[in-house]
């Protein structure tokens, strides 16, 4: 008996499995524009580094075009994918390692992180497939989620300190003026002394 390829029960578009276990591919989108392209599947293939466009028969994917990327990053691949000169569009997968790209590029998220957040907190992949997708471990996983909560947190705090008015952290805390110093009446007087 011929070898029956592994392929994920997750299906997107017209029945192209979310995940190709034995090719390590992961759907990332499809072409849906008229022409050439038309219908073909978009595979992020780990091995590679890169998206690969081809068809999809027979629980196998034959590759036969390239996108081209300066970086093997999954996110960045995603994102060069998205922009190519045909309409494409993205699998869930694909959406939010769209996503993730960004938040790697606007956020103090390294990309590892990023992609793991995008996927758990964002698109609602479990641990297990977010580990599957991102080709790691499901401990990785808790790490990166982990830390990729702690440093949003950490923003998040930050701002709100930030674009708090000195009258509203008083109020929340009445004794921060004086932890640092400041005297909070405006009508204190500050003696100048003059240099001689």
């Amino acid at each position: 008996m011929p070898h029956q390829p592994t392929v994920s029960d997750e299906t997107e578009f017209d029945g192209f499995p979310r995940r190709l276990p034995d090719q390590d591919a992961v759907l990332v989108g499809r072409v849906s524009s008229d022409g050439e392209f038309d219908g073909l599947a978009a595979y992020y293939i780990h091995g590679r580094g890169t998206v690969l466009l081809g068809q999809y028969r027979n629980r196998e994917f034959i590759p036969e075009y390239t996108i081209e990327s300066e970086s093997r990053l999954m996110s960045a691949c995603v994102r060069e994918f998205s922009t190519a000169d045909v309409d494409t569009e993205l699998s869930s997968v694909g959406k939010a390692l769209l996503q993730a790209w960004h938040f790697g590029d606007l956020t103090s998220l390294s990309h590892k992180q990023a992609h793991v957040y995008a996927l758990r907190e964002k698109a609602g992949f479990s641990r297990e497939e977010t580990a599957a997708i991102l080709n790691i471990s499901p401990s990785t996983v808790d790490t990166h989620l982990q830390r990729a909560i702690e440093k949003l947190n950490a923003a998040e705090n930050l701002v709100r300190f930030v674009r708090a008015d000195s009258d509203e952290l008083a109020d929340v805390d009445p004794d921060f003026f004086d932890e640092t110093g400041i005297d909070d009446d405006s009508n204190t007087t500050t003696d100048i002394t003059h240099l001689s």
